[in-house]
């Protein structure tokens, strides 16, 4: 992506709903609404790609665009389930349309710039079905320690740096340091990152 040129967002929107709650967060990207499948030339001209959810038929343009090009889904279906299979199916990021404006545009702005696009909550869920299966395999292979699993699993339920100093009976300045170490350890860049890092 080149810096000097404006980020481009393509949005595929049979009804329009998400496209008007997108255009009420005022992201600072220029929006570019389509009905149909777009084509390759279009996908070339675009930085982020986001498929409006509305019922399960709408998968299949998930699975046209999720392997081509970084691919946020923003669901009117609010179903968890479809959460889960937005992470299986490679999709850069779930969220739910009953967000308020400003969390839809601070995820937005966060998957422009390379952070996946998911919630604490559904990040959460799937730690904890990893952490129970296969005795935590993903988290082996990136080598963490012990006290570091016991961080991303309290970061993935939305803990602050306060209450995982209390989970974990330190001071709040140790949990923030345990937090620093566990982000650089994974070369990411936020808490939300570093529980998707653990995922893959």
């Amino acid at each position: 992506m080149a810096l000097n040129r404006q980020q481009t967002i393509l949005v595929w929107d049979d009804a329009g709903k998400v496209s008007g709650a997108l255009r009420k967060a005022s992201l600072s990207a220029p929006l570019w609404r389509v009905s149909a499948r777009p084509g390759n030339s279009d996908l070339e001209q675009v930085d982020l790609a986001i498929v409006a959810l509305y019922s399960k038929s709408d998968w299949a343009k998930i699975a046209a665009l999720a392997p081509r090009i970084r691919t946020v889904i923003v669901s009117a279906t609010s179903d968890r389930a479809d959460a889960a299979r937005a992470l299986s199916s490679g999709a850069f990021g779930y969220l739910d349309l009953g967000l308020s404006a400003r969390a839809l545009r601070r995820a937005i702005v966060g998957a422009l710039r390379g952070e996946p696009a998911y919630s604490r909550a559904i990040l959460g869920d799937r730690v904890r079905i990893e952490l129970g299966t296969s005795a935590t395999r993903a988290t082996r292979s990136l080598a963490l320690t012990p006290r570091q699993r016991e961080v991303v699993a309290l970061i993935a339920t939305g803990a602050s740096d306060k209450e995982i100093g209390s989970a974990l009976g330190i001071a709040t300045g140790t949990a923030q340091k345990h937090v620093t170490r566990l982000l650089k350890r994974l070369d990411v860049p936020n808490r939300a990152a570093a529980v998707a890092a653990t995922l893959m």
